[in-house]
Protein backbone atom coordinates (compact mmCIF):
# COMPACT_ATOMS: atom_id res chain seq x y z
CA UNK A 1 0.00 0.00 0.00
CA UNK A 2 1.59 3.14 -1.07
CA UNK A 3 1.60 6.18 2.04
CA UNK A 4 1.11 9.46 0.83
CA UNK A 5 3.28 11.82 2.72
CA UNK A 6 2.95 15.12 3.16
CA UNK A 7 6.31 17.43 4.65
CA UNK A 8 5.40 20.90 5.19
CA UNK A 9 7.85 23.69 5.48
CA UNK A 10 6.43 27.37 3.93
CA UNK A 11 9.88 29.03 4.17
CA UNK A 12 11.51 26.38 1.97
CA UNK A 13 13.39 29.58 -0.29
CA UNK A 14 14.99 30.35 2.75
CA UNK A 15 17.13 27.54 2.41
CA UNK A 16 18.30 27.47 5.95
CA UNK A 17 19.26 24.89 8.43
CA UNK A 18 15.53 23.51 9.11
CA UNK A 19 15.16 24.03 5.40
CA UNK A 20 17.91 21.27 4.69
CA UNK A 21 16.61 18.72 7.50
CA UNK A 22 13.43 18.79 5.50
CA UNK A 23 14.45 18.12 2.27
CA UNK A 24 17.28 15.45 3.37
CA UNK A 25 14.17 14.13 5.41
CA UNK A 26 11.86 13.90 2.08
CA UNK A 27 15.06 12.56 0.14
CA UNK A 28 15.23 9.43 2.03
CA UNK A 29 12.10 8.49 2.93
CA UNK A 30 11.39 8.88 -0.89
CA UNK A 31 13.77 6.83 -1.53
CA UNK A 32 11.09 4.08 -0.59
CA UNK A 33 8.82 2.98 -3.05
CA UNK A 34 6.02 2.44 -0.96
CA UNK A 35 6.29 6.09 -0.18
CA UNK A 36 4.93 9.52 -2.04
CA UNK A 37 6.27 12.19 -0.76
CA UNK A 38 5.45 15.67 -1.03
CA UNK A 39 6.99 19.03 0.08
CA UNK A 40 4.36 21.18 1.05
CA UNK A 41 4.32 25.12 0.58
CA UNK A 42 2.87 28.36 -0.42
CA UNK A 43 5.57 29.95 -3.14
CA UNK A 44 7.25 28.46 -6.56
CA UNK A 45 9.64 25.99 -5.76
CA UNK A 46 12.60 25.14 -7.94
CA UNK A 47 13.75 21.34 -7.11
CA UNK A 48 16.58 21.26 -9.41
CA UNK A 49 18.01 24.30 -7.48
CA UNK A 50 17.31 23.14 -4.29
CA UNK A 51 18.84 20.26 -5.20
CA UNK A 52 21.99 21.90 -6.39
CA UNK A 53 22.36 23.93 -2.98
CA UNK A 54 22.05 20.83 -0.67
CA UNK A 55 23.42 18.15 -2.42
CA UNK A 56 20.44 15.79 -2.47
CA UNK A 57 18.35 13.80 -5.12
CA UNK A 58 14.76 15.13 -5.42
CA UNK A 59 13.80 13.58 -8.28
CA UNK A 60 11.11 11.35 -6.32
CA UNK A 61 10.08 14.45 -4.66
CA UNK A 62 6.75 16.04 -5.69
CA UNK A 63 5.57 19.72 -4.56
CA UNK A 64 2.18 20.42 -3.44
CA UNK A 65 2.09 24.29 -3.67
CA UNK A 66 -0.66 26.06 -1.54
CA UNK A 67 -2.11 29.55 -2.74
CA UNK A 68 -2.37 32.23 -0.22
CA UNK A 69 -3.47 34.68 -3.07
CA UNK A 70 -6.39 34.26 -3.31
CA UNK A 71 -9.12 37.08 -2.51
CA UNK A 72 -10.22 36.25 0.76
CA UNK A 73 -6.62 36.31 2.53
CA UNK A 74 -5.82 39.61 0.09
CA UNK A 75 -8.77 41.21 2.26
CA UNK A 76 -7.55 40.06 5.23
CA UNK A 77 -3.70 41.00 4.86
CA UNK A 78 -5.25 44.92 3.67
CA UNK A 79 -7.58 44.83 7.42
CA UNK A 80 -5.83 46.40 10.14
CA UNK A 81 -5.71 43.14 12.08
CA UNK A 82 -2.91 41.87 14.90
CA UNK A 83 -0.56 38.93 13.41
CA UNK A 84 -2.38 36.29 15.37
CA UNK A 85 -5.53 36.49 13.60
CA UNK A 86 -4.11 37.00 9.75
CA UNK A 87 -2.03 34.10 11.06
CA UNK A 88 -5.47 32.65 12.18
CA UNK A 89 -7.08 32.68 8.64
CA UNK A 90 -3.89 31.76 7.12
CA UNK A 91 -3.65 28.46 9.20
CA UNK A 92 -7.06 27.80 7.89
CA UNK A 93 -7.14 27.53 4.43
CA UNK A 94 -3.56 25.73 4.98
CA UNK A 95 -4.99 23.02 6.82
CA UNK A 96 -7.87 22.88 4.64
CA UNK A 97 -6.10 22.61 1.17
CA UNK A 98 -3.86 19.42 3.19
CA UNK A 99 -6.26 17.56 4.87
CA UNK A 100 -8.06 17.16 1.09
CA UNK A 101 -4.90 15.37 -0.14
CA UNK A 102 -5.67 12.36 2.49
CA UNK A 103 -2.25 12.11 3.76
CA UNK A 104 -1.09 9.38 5.73
CA UNK A 105 1.42 10.86 7.64
CA UNK A 106 1.90 14.81 7.70
CA UNK A 107 5.56 16.23 8.80
CA UNK A 108 5.21 19.27 10.34
CA UNK A 109 8.53 20.86 9.36
CA UNK A 110 7.85 25.11 10.51
CA UNK A 111 9.15 26.62 13.18
CA UNK A 112 6.84 27.24 16.20
CA UNK A 113 4.09 26.38 14.08
CA UNK A 114 0.62 26.23 15.53
CA UNK A 115 -1.13 24.24 13.01
CA UNK A 116 -2.37 21.24 13.75
CA UNK A 117 -2.23 17.77 12.35
CA UNK A 118 -4.25 16.69 9.20
CA UNK A 119 -3.34 13.31 9.68
CA UNK A 120 -4.00 10.41 11.87
CA UNK A 121 -0.21 10.33 11.96
CA UNK A 122 1.13 13.50 12.74
CA UNK A 123 5.00 14.08 13.33
CA UNK A 124 6.24 17.48 14.33
CA UNK A 125 9.59 18.62 13.91
CA UNK A 126 10.66 20.73 16.39
CA UNK A 127 13.50 22.85 16.17
CA UNK A 128 12.54 25.06 19.64
CA UNK A 129 9.32 24.92 21.65
CA UNK A 130 7.17 28.24 21.79
CA UNK A 131 5.62 29.00 24.62
CA UNK A 132 1.71 27.40 24.59
CA UNK A 133 0.21 29.98 27.25
CA UNK A 134 1.28 33.69 27.10
CA UNK A 135 2.74 34.40 30.50
CA UNK A 136 3.67 38.37 29.75
CA UNK A 137 2.24 40.11 32.99
CA UNK A 138 3.19 43.61 30.95
CA UNK A 139 0.20 42.94 28.56
CA UNK A 140 -2.79 45.26 29.27
CA UNK A 141 -6.28 43.47 30.20
CA UNK A 142 -7.27 44.09 26.65
CA UNK A 143 -4.38 42.70 24.82
CA UNK A 144 -4.72 39.64 27.20
CA UNK A 145 -8.71 39.15 26.50
CA UNK A 146 -8.12 39.66 22.78
CA UNK A 147 -4.75 36.96 22.78
CA UNK A 148 -7.72 34.31 24.82
CA UNK A 149 -10.26 35.24 22.37
CA UNK A 150 -8.31 34.24 19.50
CA UNK A 151 -6.88 31.02 21.23
CA UNK A 152 -10.82 29.61 21.61
CA UNK A 153 -11.50 30.72 18.13
CA UNK A 154 -8.15 28.85 16.68
CA UNK A 155 -8.77 25.38 19.64
CA UNK A 156 -12.32 25.22 18.31
CA UNK A 157 -12.35 25.77 14.91
CA UNK A 158 -9.08 23.44 14.13
CA UNK A 159 -8.22 21.34 16.90
CA UNK A 160 -11.69 21.32 19.71
CA UNK A 161 -10.35 18.11 20.96
CA UNK A 162 -7.00 18.84 22.17
CA UNK A 163 -6.34 22.41 23.91
CA UNK A 164 -3.21 23.32 21.93
CA UNK A 165 -2.49 22.50 18.68
CA UNK A 166 1.04 20.65 19.15
CA UNK A 167 -0.85 17.81 20.87
CA UNK A 168 -2.75 16.49 18.24
CA UNK A 169 0.59 15.20 16.43
CA UNK A 170 1.71 11.47 17.38
CA UNK A 171 4.94 12.32 17.55
CA UNK A 172 7.33 14.84 17.92
CA UNK A 173 10.89 15.18 16.98
CA UNK A 174 13.67 17.25 18.55
CA UNK A 175 16.65 18.13 17.07
CA UNK A 176 18.74 18.63 20.27
CA UNK A 177 18.77 17.65 24.08
CA UNK A 178 18.78 21.09 24.85
CA UNK A 179 15.27 21.12 22.87
CA UNK A 180 14.31 18.12 23.87
CA UNK A 181 14.38 19.07 27.48
CA UNK A 182 12.52 22.65 26.63
CA UNK A 183 9.74 20.53 24.92
CA UNK A 184 9.24 18.34 28.31
CA UNK A 185 8.99 22.03 30.12
CA UNK A 186 6.97 23.29 27.91
CA UNK A 187 4.81 21.42 26.41
CA UNK A 188 5.03 18.48 28.98
CA UNK A 189 5.38 15.75 26.01
CA UNK A 190 8.42 13.32 26.11
CA UNK A 191 9.90 13.63 22.31
CA UNK A 192 12.59 11.51 20.18
CA UNK A 193 15.89 13.14 19.40
CA UNK A 194 16.65 13.43 15.85
CA UNK A 195 19.96 15.36 15.32
CA UNK A 196 19.59 17.38 11.93
CA UNK A 197 21.50 16.15 8.97
CA UNK A 198 25.25 17.86 8.56
CA UNK A 199 27.56 17.71 5.36
CA UNK A 200 30.49 15.87 5.29
CA UNK A 201 32.58 19.16 3.95
CA UNK A 202 35.77 17.79 3.80
CA UNK A 203 37.44 17.59 0.42
CA UNK A 204 39.51 14.55 -1.09
CA UNK A 205 42.16 16.59 -2.35
CA UNK A 206 42.26 18.18 1.51
CA UNK A 207 44.25 21.88 1.06
CA UNK A 208 46.57 23.48 3.53
CA UNK A 209 44.87 25.12 6.15
CA UNK A 210 45.11 29.04 6.13
CA UNK A 211 45.06 31.57 8.51
CA UNK A 212 40.96 31.77 8.38
CA UNK A 213 38.39 32.58 11.25
CA UNK A 214 34.79 31.25 9.22
CA UNK A 215 31.31 31.89 10.78
CA UNK A 216 28.58 31.02 8.43
CA UNK A 217 25.20 31.99 8.99
CA UNK A 218 22.12 34.37 7.73
CA UNK A 219 22.21 37.80 8.03
CA UNK A 220 19.38 39.74 9.47
CA UNK A 221 18.24 42.21 12.03
CA UNK A 222 18.37 41.60 15.90
CA UNK A 223 14.95 42.54 17.25
CA UNK A 224 16.16 41.78 20.77
CA UNK A 225 14.02 38.47 19.95
CA UNK A 226 15.04 36.72 17.34
CA UNK A 227 17.52 34.40 17.00
CA UNK A 228 20.24 36.21 15.93
CA UNK A 229 23.55 35.16 14.75
CA UNK A 230 25.37 37.91 16.31
CA UNK A 231 28.18 38.77 13.55
CA UNK A 232 28.31 42.22 14.95
CA UNK A 233 29.76 41.16 18.13
CA UNK A 234 32.49 38.82 16.46
CA UNK A 235 33.20 41.34 14.38
CA UNK A 236 34.32 43.53 17.23
CA UNK A 237 35.76 41.35 18.93
CA UNK A 238 37.95 40.55 15.98
CA UNK A 239 38.86 44.08 15.47
CA UNK A 240 40.55 43.82 18.82
CA UNK A 241 43.03 41.25 17.48
CA UNK A 242 45.27 43.49 16.30
CA UNK A 243 48.77 41.38 16.63
CA UNK A 244 46.52 38.65 14.28
CA UNK A 245 46.05 40.72 11.33
CA UNK A 246 49.60 41.81 11.35
CA UNK A 247 50.89 37.86 11.32
CA UNK A 248 47.58 37.58 8.45
CA UNK A 249 44.25 36.34 10.08
CA UNK A 250 41.47 37.13 8.39
CA UNK A 251 38.21 36.77 8.99
CA UNK A 252 35.24 35.86 6.60
CA UNK A 253 31.35 35.72 7.25
CA UNK A 254 29.50 33.63 4.99
CA UNK A 255 25.47 33.47 4.74
CA UNK A 256 22.15 34.38 2.71
CA UNK A 257 20.45 37.74 3.29
CA UNK A 258 16.87 37.91 4.54
CA UNK A 259 14.81 40.14 2.33
CA UNK A 260 13.85 42.79 4.03
CA UNK A 261 14.90 46.83 5.22
CA UNK A 262 16.05 45.88 8.53
CA UNK A 263 18.45 43.26 7.75
CA UNK A 264 20.22 45.42 4.89
CA UNK A 265 20.39 48.14 7.18
CA UNK A 266 21.96 45.95 9.34
CA UNK A 267 24.77 44.61 6.75
CA UNK A 268 25.50 47.95 5.70
CA UNK A 269 26.76 48.65 9.41
CA UNK A 270 28.77 45.31 9.70
CA UNK A 271 30.24 46.16 5.88
CA UNK A 272 30.81 49.83 7.43
CA UNK A 273 32.33 48.78 10.56
CA UNK A 274 34.83 46.11 8.89
CA UNK A 275 36.38 49.37 6.36
CA UNK A 276 40.10 48.61 7.08
CA UNK A 277 39.86 45.20 8.77
CA UNK A 278 40.56 42.40 6.73
CA UNK A 279 37.93 40.82 7.17
CA UNK A 280 35.40 39.41 4.11
CA UNK A 281 31.77 38.95 3.17
CA UNK A 282 30.57 36.05 0.98
CA UNK A 283 26.51 36.74 0.25
CA UNK A 284 24.50 34.02 -1.19
CA UNK A 285 27.57 31.79 -1.87
CA UNK A 286 27.52 28.51 -3.95
CA UNK A 287 27.67 24.85 -2.04
CA UNK A 288 31.26 24.73 -3.90
CA UNK A 289 32.06 28.19 -2.44
CA UNK A 290 31.33 27.50 0.85
CA UNK A 291 32.56 24.00 0.93
CA UNK A 292 36.26 25.46 -0.15
CA UNK A 293 36.30 27.98 2.57
CA UNK A 294 34.93 25.36 5.46
CA UNK A 295 38.30 23.50 4.01
CA UNK A 296 40.79 26.43 3.78
CA UNK A 297 39.48 27.94 7.26
CA UNK A 298 41.06 26.91 10.32
CA UNK A 299 38.81 28.21 13.13
CA UNK A 300 35.46 28.21 13.15
CA UNK A 301 33.51 31.26 15.39
CA UNK A 302 30.14 30.91 16.44
CA UNK A 303 27.97 33.43 18.81
CA UNK A 304 24.56 32.78 18.52
CA UNK A 305 22.72 33.73 21.71
CA UNK A 306 25.46 36.11 23.24
CA UNK A 307 24.03 39.23 25.28
CA UNK A 308 20.57 36.78 26.32
CA UNK A 309 20.32 34.14 29.15
CA UNK A 310 20.12 30.79 28.25
CA UNK A 311 17.78 29.73 30.74
CA UNK A 312 15.19 33.15 30.94
CA UNK A 313 15.52 33.35 26.59
CA UNK A 314 16.40 30.10 25.48
CA UNK A 315 14.42 30.19 22.14
CA UNK A 316 17.96 32.90 21.41
CA UNK A 317 20.19 30.24 21.26
CA UNK A 318 21.91 28.00 19.13
CA UNK A 319 19.32 24.60 20.10
CA UNK A 320 21.53 22.48 17.81
CA UNK A 321 24.51 23.90 15.41
CA UNK A 322 24.84 22.94 11.83
CA UNK A 323 27.39 24.96 10.62
CA UNK A 324 29.69 24.28 13.48
CA UNK A 325 29.53 20.47 12.94
CA UNK A 326 29.71 20.90 9.18
CA UNK A 327 33.28 23.06 10.14
CA UNK A 328 34.45 20.45 12.31
CA UNK A 329 34.09 17.41 9.52
CA UNK A 330 36.21 19.82 7.18
CA UNK A 331 39.20 20.22 9.75
CA UNK A 332 38.35 23.51 11.41
CA UNK A 333 38.36 23.93 15.09
CA UNK A 334 35.37 25.50 16.78
CA UNK A 335 35.40 28.01 19.33
CA UNK A 336 31.57 28.53 20.00
CA UNK A 337 29.81 30.15 22.74
CA UNK A 338 28.87 28.09 25.85
CA UNK A 339 25.53 27.49 25.72
CA UNK A 340 22.77 25.36 24.30
CA UNK A 341 23.38 22.57 21.47
CA UNK A 342 26.66 24.01 21.21
CA UNK A 343 27.73 22.02 24.03
CA UNK A 344 26.45 18.47 22.39
CA UNK A 345 29.10 18.73 19.78
CA UNK A 346 32.16 20.81 21.12
CA UNK A 347 34.01 19.38 23.90
CA UNK A 348 35.94 21.90 25.47
CA UNK A 349 39.75 21.32 25.03
CA UNK A 350 39.59 18.11 23.53
CA UNK A 351 37.67 18.99 19.60
CA UNK A 352 37.61 22.57 19.99
CA UNK A 353 36.82 25.35 22.34
CA UNK A 354 33.89 26.55 24.20
CA UNK A 355 33.62 30.49 25.78
CA UNK A 356 31.66 32.59 28.27
CA UNK A 357 32.87 36.28 27.71
CA UNK A 358 34.42 38.00 23.80
CA UNK A 359 38.02 37.57 26.00
CA UNK A 360 37.76 34.37 26.60
CA UNK A 361 36.89 34.30 22.74
CA UNK A 362 40.35 36.18 21.41
CA UNK A 363 42.16 34.58 24.17
CA UNK A 364 41.39 30.97 22.59
CA UNK A 365 41.77 31.83 19.04
CA UNK A 366 45.24 33.13 20.08
CA UNK A 367 45.95 29.86 21.66
CA UNK A 368 44.66 27.96 18.11
CA UNK A 369 46.76 30.93 16.55
CA UNK A 370 50.17 29.60 18.53
CA UNK A 371 49.82 25.90 18.11
CA UNK A 372 52.33 23.81 16.94
CA UNK A 373 51.83 22.21 13.54
CA UNK A 374 51.22 18.74 15.58
CA UNK A 375 49.00 20.17 18.37
CA UNK A 376 46.83 21.43 15.27
CA UNK A 377 46.55 18.21 14.04
CA UNK A 378 45.40 16.87 16.59
CA UNK A 379 42.32 19.03 17.55
CA UNK A 380 41.72 18.89 13.76
CA UNK A 381 41.47 15.13 13.84
CA UNK A 382 38.97 15.00 16.55
CA UNK A 383 37.05 17.33 15.24
CA UNK A 384 36.67 15.67 12.08
CA UNK A 385 36.24 12.16 14.28
CA UNK A 386 33.08 13.67 16.27
CA UNK A 387 31.42 14.74 13.19
CA UNK A 388 31.06 11.72 11.50
CA UNK A 389 27.91 11.09 14.52
CA UNK A 390 26.01 13.74 12.68
CA UNK A 391 27.34 13.28 8.43
CA UNK A 392 24.31 11.93 6.35
CA UNK A 393 24.86 8.43 7.16
CA UNK A 394 24.07 8.84 10.55
CA UNK A 395 21.18 10.99 9.78
CA UNK A 396 19.43 8.20 8.01
CA UNK A 397 20.45 5.67 9.72
CA UNK A 398 17.91 7.81 12.30
CA UNK A 399 15.22 8.10 9.45
CA UNK A 400 14.93 4.66 9.15
CA UNK A 401 15.06 3.51 12.91
CA UNK A 402 12.18 6.20 13.74
CA UNK A 403 9.81 5.88 10.69
CA UNK A 404 10.40 2.02 11.36
CA UNK A 405 8.82 2.10 14.57
CA UNK A 406 5.91 4.73 13.39
CA UNK A 407 4.66 2.47 11.06
CA UNK A 408 5.34 -1.04 13.18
Amino acid sequence: MIKKIGIYNPHIESMGGGEKVCLALAETLSKDDNNQVFLITHGKVDLDNLAIYFQLNLDKLEVMTIKTDNLFLKFIRRLPLPSSARNFFFDIVTLRAIKKKNFTVFINNCYQSNMPSPSKIGIYICMFPQKLENTDSSLSLVKKIYLACMHTLSRYTMHPHKKYAVLTYTHIFSNSEFTKSYVKKLWGKDSTLLYPICDDMRSLDQPKKEKIILHVGRFFENDGNNHHKRQDMMLSTFAELTQLHKDGWQLHFVGSVAEDVGALKYLLKLMKSAEGLPVYFHFNSSFPELKSLFNRATIYWHATGYGSNAHTKPERQEHFGITTVEAMSAGCIPIVIDTAGQKETVFHKKNGFLWKTPGELQNYTKKIASLSQSELRYLQSEAVKNATKFNKKAFNEQIEVIFGEIHE
